[in-house]
């Protein structure tokens, strides 16, 4: 199966925004503790993906540097979130001053 240059990078760009948008989906629910466990999945299965046979190894080893270095920024954003999300969080269950004087 061959692919040109602008297929393999649009193929990149629609697989990356599907993990931020699985990662968001995650963040706006109840696991926004999950996301962690979420990167170092992702980062284990990467590594762990089969390769056709006949692909060289310096384009296996470059392919998989390459979507780490892209996934990087995601998860970077996917953390910010969380955090955000768990300081709403804590907001929203503090305890609030009394208005009475």
């Amino acid at each position: 199966m061959s692919s040109s240059a602008g297929e393999t990078e649009a193929a990149l760009v629609a697989l990356l925004h599907l993990i931020r948008l699985m990662g968001a989906e995650l963040v706006a629910g109840q696991h926004r503790d999950d996301v962690e466990v979420l990167v170092k999945a992702i980062e284990t299965r990467l590594r762990a993906a089969r390769f056709p046979a006949e692909m060289p190894n310096q384009d296996i080893v470059g392919g998989l540097d390459l979507a780490q270095a892209r996934l990087r920024p995601i998860f970077e954003e996917l953390r910010a979130r969380s955090e955000k999300a768990h300081l709403s969080d804590q907001l929203l269950l503090a305890p609030r001053p009394s208005r009475i004087h």
